[in-house]
């Protein structure tokens, strides 16, 4: 797979990953933001998978969503492990 394929791969799974779980949660784009300290478009754009949060994001957003530690993580990064995602083989 070239580096690009697994770029783009990533960005989408972040990009599922981070709107399932704050979806799931009940949080809007503009209140998770906040609470990130960032601001609303690049919450949307993580989410479009235009950008690809860093680990720090990803990790303060588990623990504002009170989702599991790592479980957001290894979602985006091995997205073929990860049961609903569409990177599935």
């Amino acid at each position: 797979m070239s580096a690009r394929k697994e770029r783009n791969e990533v960005r989408s799974a972040a990009a599922k990953v981070i709107k399932d779980a704050r979806q799931l949660e009940g949080v809007s784009q503009i209140r998770l933001a906040q609470l990130l300290g960032i601001s609303q478009p690049l919450v949307s754009a993580w989410e479009c998978g235009k950008v690809t949060p860093g680990i720090d994001d990803v990790a303060n957003i588990e623990r504002i969503l009170d989702t599991e530690q790592g479980s957001l993580l290894f979602a985006i990064a091995y997205p073929r492990n990860n049961p609903n995602s569409e990177y599935q083989e």
